[in-house]
């Protein structure tokens, strides 16, 4: 099998699973390394495919089913991180990643998947456990998520309700 063939299988494992498929197990089936399926992964979001990666592995987001999204651009410290994100969630959205503009690496950043409170206390626990500072601490507070909602309206509540917090300074 040669690496066009591998990506279109990979892509179809994950949009055929019905829960979030793992770097590991990919490379596992198709007898490769995991960095192998990075770049695979990589080559397959170029493509146009909507793949997000994940604490638990890679799932597929079917752009048919796909609802609107925002950027947003929010500032604030690491004591805000819970209400903001409970604010999105609450109010019906989801946090689709987060990034920020490093003034020496550029935009760095990370899918987050985010829907719940429960998602919320895991991706702090994890922040926690680990000792890995923020991204935000980067950037003075600054940075970006990408956030969607089943409708416009809703993502228009959102950021009112960011802005009214004193959190949000842009959307796109």
């Amino acid at each position: 099998m040669n690496s066009d063939e591998r990506r279109i299988e990979i892509l179809k494992i994950i949009n055929e699973s019905g829960k979030p498929v793992t770097g590991k197990a990919l490379a596992e089936k198709f007898g490769v390394t995991r960095q192998i399926i990075v770049k695979d992964i990589g080559i397959i979001k170029a493509a146009g495919n909507v793949i997000l990666s994940t604490a638990k592995g890679y799932i597929c987001e079917n752009k048919k089913n796909e609802h609107p999204t925002r950027e947003i651009t929010v500032c604030h410290n690491s004591d805000d991180i819970e209400n903001e994100m409970n604010i999105v969630v609450d109010m019906g959205g989801k946090i689709l990643s987060t990034s920020v503009n490093h003034p020496v690496y550029g935009s760095v950043g990370e899918a987050l998947n985010i829907k719940s409170r429960r998602d919320i206390k895991m991706f702090l626990n994890k922040t926690s456990e680990t000792g890995c500072m923020p991204l935000l601490e980067l950037t003075k507070g600054i940075h970006t998520h990408l956030i969607s909602a089943d409708d416009e309206e809703t993502l228009d509540e959102i950021c009112a309700e960011l802005k009214n917090a004193g959190y949000l300074i842009s959307t796109k």
